[in-house]
């Protein structure tokens, strides 16, 4: 499989959504945001977060298997000055092929590009393969369920 990574473009809204669905209801405790919750958001908050994620501080990617979207990651920047790596996930017919990795350096390079030092996650516990793959990736465990990686 080979995929292509990039940020979210506005139009891309439906994609996003679908992707970001198919994640909270395969993977729901991965995620603070329930998959009830987000499937009852209207149209308008869809192209609204695509739009705000295709340009700015916040941005989200999607990987792309031809057509279809298998994976999404994003960040955002909080108010204090952290920059987050959130809402990973890649489809389990993509998984062990390189993808998430692949999700995570697009996220790492818009933020080292952007001038940002290090990049925050968090992974739920319990949650192993995450875990291998942020290690992979070059982030170390902090406290509770908190990961740091140097840029």
């Amino acid at each position: 499989m080979v995929v292509q990574i990039r940020r979210v473009r506005k139009d891309e809204w439906r994609a996003l959504r679908d992707v970001r669905l198919r994640a909270l209801a395969e993977a729901p405790d991965a995620f603070e945001t329930r998959y009830d919750e987000a499937v009852r958001r209207p149209e308008a908050w869809w192209v609204d977060w695509a739009a705000r994620s295709s340009a700015g501080t916040q941005a989200m990617f999607l990987a792309w298997d031809g057509e279809e979207a298998v994976g999404i990651a994003g960040t955002y920047v909080e108010d204090n000055g952290d920059r987050w790596l959130i809402s990973m996930w890649v489809d389990p017919v993509a998984r062990g092929r390189g993808v998430g990795s692949e999700l995570v350096e697009a996220v790492a390079g818009l933020a080292r590009n952007a001038g940002w030092t290090e990049l925050l996650l968090e992974v739920t516990d319990g949650n192993a393969a995450a875990r291998r793959l942020y290690e992979r990736c070059g982030f170390v465990a902090l406290a509770g369920r908190r990961m740091r990686r140097a840029l």
